[in-house]
């Protein structure tokens, strides 16, 4: 191999790191900062952090090679972040850090600056850059809660914060989050390598990952879950495929494995009979959640033991607030201000802080990043589109659901389709002449 190849591949490997870490990197922040106790548990690290992680992705060709973006994406998001902007300049009565608050979008703006500068060939080498990241994640989230002495079996698995005022009891999203990341990941490289040992360690991060996101008891995540299950048996269950899968597990080979797996794992579960009082735990506790929201949001009592969810109350609130606003056409016009209010549905946020702009912009951004992951869910260009399309629907299960529009939690993943989802791959299109190729580059 060539030395100009070899330089091609690190810098291939360094943007490809640079990215994961932007997009994916909270895990390892927190580690760091509050479990390993490295650094101010402030933001100060965070941005140090996020600032090396974008030097990584320094281009060698600065303004001289720019790639192609997908422009439907980037005129939507870079529209709201200037609505956005000319809130929290001009009409802005939150009280907010503004050093903080400039930092986001700086990083964001200089994340996706810098992600135009990358080429197309890295998605050969993103791909397992995330999941390696994210495997990684996985195992640091694990030790941090087994070095936490207030935490035990049968809690939600959430990351804690060393710094002041934090979120009491952790925050299980960024857990959640990081486990469906290297789920995903993982599920779309088995079909990658051929290699056994690979396979097998594919499916093992896999199933680590799903007993993490099903600790977490993030319940966005797990409706996420089932989703991306209903939509790859949409797009992938044909009549032929069905009655196959079907003959096969009635086959005497399928039941004889059935069956020495029921007796696994009785017998695994007779050793460790706590282990299964736990998994009951965790499966009476998200009932009840269940049933808690169901009485809050809609008034019905599905038991005599269902009470107020006061997680869900807030979104309820936030729904009432909503309505009120939708009638009073100044607000509807300009908003309320930045983080006037906070709603915790970040699409709604957005016309009640932003206007009917906002809303425009922000929704109209997660409308088309909703179809095209359908178009790539059904006809994936490459493995990274299929990755980046059902890690959208988790995405967007949270901007109907937790947060807001402003944070670099949903940003830095928007840039990242900004740039890869929907656009032109010429190594899957052969038949694209020289002169095109040119001009995408």
């Amino acid at each position: 191999m060539s030395a100009s190849s070899l330089w091609r591949i690190f810098n291939y490997l360094r943007y490809s790191a640079g990215i994961a870490l932007v997009v994916n990197g909270w895990p390892l922040v927190f580690f760091i900062r509050d479990t390993l106790r490295i650094g101010p548990a402030s933001n100060v690290f965070t941005a140090f952090f996020f600032g090396f992680s974008l030097l990584l992705m320094f281009p060698t060709h600065l303004f001289v090679r720019l790639y192609k973006v997908n422009f439907t994406l980037l005129k939507y998001g870079v529209l709201f972040l200037l609505v956005a902007l000319y809130h929290f300049l001009l009409f802005n009565n939150s009280g907010v850090d503004w050093f903080v608050e400039m930092g986001n979008y700086v990083l964001i703006f200089a994340f996706l600056f810098l992600i135009i500068h990358v080429p197309n060939e890295v998605k050969d080498t993103l791909l397992p850059i995330v999941f390696l990241l994210t495997f990684l994640c996985n195992l640091t989230l694990v030790y941090s809660l087994l070095t936490d002495p207030n935490w035990h079996l049968g809690m939600r698995a959430a990351v804690t914060f060393g710094n002041e005022n934090a979120q009491e009891g952790g925050n299980p999203h960024v857990t959640a989050r990081n486990g469906l990341v290297c789920l995903i990941s993982g599920l779309v490289l088995v079909g990658r390598y051929k290699n056994a040992l690979i396979r097998i360690f594919l499916f093992a991060a896999v199933l680590f990952s799903l007993a993490l996101i099903v600790l977490s008891q993030a319940r966005s995540a797990l409706l996420a879950l089932v989703l991306m299950g209903g939509m790859f048996f949409f797009f992938n269950a044909k009549a032929e495929n069905v009655s196959r899968i079907i003959k096969g597990l009635f086959s005497v080979k399928s039941l004889v494995v059935v069956i020495l797996l029921f007796v696994g794992l009785k017998i695994f579960l007779a050793q460790f009979s706590s282990l299964e009082g736990m998994l009951y735990g965790y499966w009476y506790t998200f009932y009840d959640k269940m049933i808690n929201i169901a009485y809050t949001a809609f008034g019905v009592k599905l038991t005599d033991t269902a009470t107020i969810d006061h997680s869900a109350m807030g979104r309820v609130t936030s729904f009432s607030y909503f309505n009120e606003a939708l009638a009073a056409p100044a607000l509807l016009l300009i908003g309320g201000g930045y983080k006037s209010s906070y709603m915790d549905v970040p699409i709604m946020e957005s016309l009640v802080n932003h206007g009917i702009f906002g809303f425009i912009f922000f929704g109209g951004l997660n409308l088309y990043l909703f179809l095209y992951m359908l178009k790539e869910a059904r006809k994936p260009a490459n493995n990274l589109t299929l990755f980046l399309a059902y890690f959208y629907v988790y995405i967007f299960v949270m901007v109907f659901t937790n947060g807001r529009p402003y944070d670099l939690y949903y940003w830095f993943p928007f840039v990242l389709f900004i740039r890869f989802l929907n656009i032109k791959y010429l190594d899957a299109r052969p038949q694209e002449t020289l002169q095109y190729r040119q001009q995408l580059t």
